[in-house]
């Protein structure tokens, strides 16, 4: 499956200073947040609440897996 899963991967590094965030609920949270900015996500897929709650105030869309299951049909 991971094979499947690989080709359609990219490697996106945190730059030094990371980009700015909104505040997260969650202190582990920011990492993902830096990385959707950084490698121009169009979508942060998340079931955390915390990172959800963000929705709104983030530059790219943050939605559940259910959303973005209608999204991409």
């Amino acid at each position: 499956m991971l094979a499947d899963y690989l080709p359609w991967c990219a490697t996106v590094r945190i730059p030094n200073p990371p980009p700015a965030t909104p505040d997260c609920r969650d202190p582990f949270d920011p990492p993902f947040l830096q990385l959707a900015i950084a490698g121009k996500a169009d979508y942060l897929v998340s079931g955390d609440q915390d990172v959800l709650s963000l929705a709104g105030q983030f530059k790219c869309r943050i939605v559940t897996a259910e959303q973005f299951l209608k999204v991409i049909e």
